[in-house]
């Protein structure tokens, strides 16, 4: 089986053209999702990220707000987090691949943010990096209403930069122009996918 690694940094479009993998059949690990799900009421990483940060927790949910709060004023907290966080996630993962491998699969994706930076591209046949400028990258993430700009800058500059992760990527998918150009782009690498000469 072959395994499509898809990263880009928050507002780029990532979660669109993963989407669109998803709804023409290929199973899509969103290592997003899984983390909310560790992070969520009851998850495997909560009672573990209330030890290490008292008072991020309140009545068995994660205070997001004050999580943010704290990366922003000392990033060293992200990295404390994430060594809750990942080895929990690459469980998820690896049982996420193994299934799809016994059902005989051709190929499935990773949605991964941090694939470069944690070498999660080494599992990868494939990498595809969704890409945009600045400007549109800091609309989108306006346009949500759960984070400042300047909470996502911090997020954004722990990773590594886009430009890099543009030159590591086999594949691009440019999203700064209309939701019609992102689709023609993801479908001709889906219809290479199909016909096994991606």
């Amino acid at each position: 089986m072959k395994i499509l690694g898809v990263t880009g940094s928050m507002g780029m479009g990532k979660s669109t053209v993963c989407e669109l993998f998803h709804r023409y059949g290929f199973p899509v690990f969103d290592a997003d999702q899984v983390v909310h799900q560790l992070q969520g009421p009851n998850g495997k990483g909560l009672k573990l990220i209330e030890k290490t940060f008292p008072g991020s927790v309140k009545n068995n949910a994660l205070d997001r707000n004050y999580l943010r709060r704290i990366i922003v004023e000392d990033r060293s907290n992200l990295k404390k987090i994430e060594q809750i966080i990942l080895p929990l996630v690459a469980q998820e993962r690896d049982r996420f691949i193994r299934h799809a491998q016994a059902r005989g699969l051709s190929w499935c994706v990773l949605d991964v943010p941090l694939l470069f930076e944690k070498k999660i591209n080494l599992l990868c046949t494939k990498t595809l990096v969704v890409t945009a400028p600045v400007d549109v990258q800091k609309n989108r993430i306006l346009k949500r209403n759960t984070i400042t700009w300047e909470q996502a800058r911090a997020f954004i500059d722990s990773q590594m930069p886009n430009r890099i992760k543009c030159k590591m990527a086999d594949i691009l998918v440019k999203t700064g122009l209309s939701k019609a150009h992102t689709f023609f782009q993801v479908k001709k690498i889906i219809r290479l996918m199909q016909m096994d000469q991606l």
